[in-house]
């Protein structure tokens, strides 16, 4: 999965060097907790543009509860004052590898999950110019997310559940991320 983040992201940057009107952008919340991630977000249209993110938390551990799990993130999003000029609104969709995850609602007890899933939603965000180059984007997600895994034991190993699956809607993805825009305004 790793060699496929990369690959994803280098294509992400080739692609970007001949856009015109295309932001590499970093979510500064992912780094801060250790979570490596990217984004290229290029316009489409006047008041469109369509944002790609690749995420990937290393963690082996988090106060004893695994969190490894790569992203590919896809999203349309709608700007009424023009391409990367304010507010916006967006809808997207993911695919997620779990590699071992703890879920959310079995922090501290002794199970992780191996699996992968999708979730679709809608994003919120705003993104205010501080030069021609540099940008910050504030934005929050809120969606649907279906996974299917099977289940572990953190402390044997042993497999507790088989072939299973969870749906839940939740808060999905948060962020302040800085952009850089290529090219010519």
């Amino acid at each position: 999965m790793k060699k496929k983040l990369l690959l994803l992201a280098i294509l992400a940057l080739s692609l970007s060097a001949v856009q015109a009107q295309t932001q590499l952008k970093w979510n500064a919340l992912y780094w801060a907790m250790g979570v490596v991630n990217m984004s290229a977000e290029t316009k489409l249209a006047n008041k469109w543009t369509f944002n790609g993110d690749a995420v990937y938390s290393p963690w082996k551990s988090i106060e004893g509860n695994p969190m490894r799990f790569g992203q590919l993130i896809v999203e349309g999003r709608y700007y009424p004052k023009g391409a990367f000029n304010g507010l916006y609104v967006g809808g997207y969709g993911s695919y997620h590898k779990l590699f071992k995850v703890t879920k959310w609602n079995y922090i501290n007890r002794d199970r992780y999950q191996k699996g992968n899933g999708m979730s679709f939603g809608a994003t919120l965000g705003y993104q205010f110019k501080i030069n021609d180059r540099w940008a910050l984007d504030l934005f929050a997600s809120y969606g649907w997310q279906h996974s299917r895994y099977r289940g572990y034991m953190k402390s044997t190993g042993e497999m507790y559940v088989g072939k299973n699956a969870s749906a839940e809607w939740l808060p999905y993805k948060l962020g302040a991320s800085f952009a850089y825009r290529l090219g010519k305004r």
